[in-house]
């Protein structure tokens, strides 16, 4: 219902909705989105995650992503994650 609301007062669709939203939570260094037939389809976030976070959590956190781990002199010093999220499709009305 808060979405639907959302959508009724900024006149956006809800994958523009759910764009906005992952640039405004200000946790992606990248953001990309995946279009089919003139639509957005899929969201790809590319987020940097903490170090010290144990590998087993970080993949238990979403189903479909992609790790990246650089490690030096033994020690993990960067992890990125790319996440994939699939849009909500929009409701769809019967047009007289």
């Amino acid at each position: 219902m808060e979405n639907n609301n959302k959508q009724k007062l900024s006149g956006l669709s809800p994958s523009e909705i759910q764009v906005l939203e992952m640039v405004r939570s200000k946790r992606f260094l990248s953001i990309k989105l995946i279009i089919k037939n003139g639509e957005v389809d899929a969201i790809e976030g590319l987020e940097r995650l903490d170090t010290g976070e144990r590998i087993i959590d970080m993949l238990k956190q979403h189903d479909f992503q992609n790790l990246e781990i650089k490690q030096s002199n033994g020690k993990i010093v960067c992890v990125n994650r790319i996440f994939r999220k699939k849009v909500l499709s929009p409701v769809k009305t019967k047009r007289s």
